[in-house]
């Protein structure tokens, strides 16, 4: 008997010490002996319990959130990255291969396509990348004299260097075209005169038409942008962050309404001729800027108008396209409307994309999206030039694969740069991408 005793209490005694090391005895204490008896690993049943428990609580669904969030985000940048690239090589402006022009009035299919390309595409990238740099730069800070200066300076790496590095590379590039190997590919280059004076280097960092390069009367000039022209972007955004604290206040004491007059402002700039520089970097930087500040959930504020957005975007594009042909000057205001709208329905797409998981969030991709951007600018006119020399299309269908086949060239050779970039030099990339 005493036997049998002694053998029950080692028994009890062992199950205690079970679900005191596997699960701090989350079963009540007087079922802990009724559990199944299992001489498995004890952690593996704590895992499964302290994993099952957290999952539903409100604040795993709070993480699940803020990082489906951030993955819409992320899902984004390198969509926009080739709609950039697209919008800069597909145009109606005519190529001058070899000193001969070729015009691309004469291919009506090829001009349907870039009518369409503009209702749906063009002018979309550039407001979002506002937004989302206004808010991720307010995003979790508490706003201060300390915070603004740390910003500054890690600006200085994301921005300004790379800013400078490839203009001074697009400076160069075009410099070489003078070389008297390349005579043959650019005959008429001679044509264009050179300033190389303190205040022509400096503006062509800033608005080329006033640069190193002067243009003859026949070829227009850079008109408002830097030599590398797709980085007026980060021109503008540097004006903004410096003024950021003169945001912020507006922000904090104007709430809602400062974004609501910028807006109207960037919407009737057109009709009023206000000729406001950086007025659309200054509305939606301060639009994203507002929703961080006052911690707006993007997903519900946004989700509210997805059905909404899904129609105005695609029919104000259609409408967009129409006007092109009958009424022209109709076209702005058209615009101005699907770029607002634009920008509500690319998040929601984003954020259903990934709730749906139809499609998930490249590393590579989403890493590669501002190494694509600061550089296409570069080489696409040169690739299209080069495939429209091999090709020498006389047709529709042969302008229309010219303008393809070099949007893809153009961004095979980028992605292909930074993986080997990123394979082999990374401390390299890292200063040309900002530290990216």
């Amino acid at each position: 008997m005493s036997y049998l005793y002694r053998c029950g209490v080692l028994f009890i005694c062992f199950r205690v010490y079970q679900n005191l090391y596997s699960d701090k005895l989350t079963t009540p204490h007087f079922l802990f002996f009724y559990t199944p008896l299992s001489f498995a690993e004890p952690e593996k049943h704590r895992t499964y319990k302290v994993k099952n428990k957290t999952n539903s609580s409100p604040v795993n669904e709070s993480l699940r959130q803020n990082d489906l969030r951030s993955q819409a985000l992320d899902l984004l940048r390198f969509p926009l990255a080739v709609i950039i690239v697209l919008i800069h090589t597909f145009n109606t402006g005519g190529l001058t291969v070899q000193g001969q022009v070729y015009n691309t009035d004469q291919y009506p299919i090829f001009i349907a396509i870039n009518r369409f390309i503009d209702g749906f595409l063009r002018g979309q990238s550039v407001p979002i990348y506002f937004f989302i740099s206004g808010f991720v730069f307010f995003l979790g800070v508490e706003w201060s004299r300390k915070v603004y200066l740390k910003k500054l300076k890690n600006r200085v790496k994301t921005l300004l260097i790379p800013y400078i590095i490839w203009n001074t590379v697009s400076i160069l590039w075009l410099l070489s075209h003078f070389l008297p190997c390349f005579s043959t590919l650019f005959p008429d280059i001679h044509a264009v005169k050179l300033d190389f004076s303190i205040s022509a280097i400096l503006q062509s960092y800033w608005n080329a038409a006033h640069g190193i390069f002067i243009y003859p009367p026949n070829i227009p000039p850079l008109d408002g942008t830097p030599q590398n022209a797709p980085l007026w972007f980060l021109r503008d955004l540097m004006v903004v962050v410096i003024s950021s604290p003169l945001l912020y206040l507006c922000i904090k004491r104007l709430r809602h309404y400062w974004v609501i007059a910028l807006g109207v402002l960037w919407f009737f700039n057109n009709y009023w001729s206000l000729s406001i520089n950086f007025l659309a970097a200054f509305f939606f930087f301060s639009w994203g800027a507002y929703m961080s500040i006052n911690r707006k959930d993007m997903l519900a504020e946004f989700g509210r108008f997805f059905k909404s957005s899904a129609f105005l975007y695609p029919t104000l594009a259609l409408l967009y396209v129409a006007a092109a042909y009958y009424w022209p000057e109709a076209t702005g205001t058209i615009k101005t409307l699907n770029v607002f709208v634009g920008l509500i329905f690319a998040y929601n797409l984003s954020a259903w994309l990934l709730r749906h998981k139809i499609c998930t969030v490249s590393r590579f991709l989403a890493s590669s999206s501002f190494f694509l951007y600061i550089t296409h600018g570069i080489i696409c006119n040169a690739a299209v030039k080069g495939v429209f020399y091999f090709l020498r299309p006389t047709s529709d269908l042969g302008i229309i694969s010219v303008y393809t086949l070099a949007t893809c060239l153009t961004i095979t050779i980028l992605l292909s740069s930074f993986y080997l970039l990123k394979r082999y030099t990374p401390g390299l990339l890292k200063v040309l991408t900002g530290r990216r």
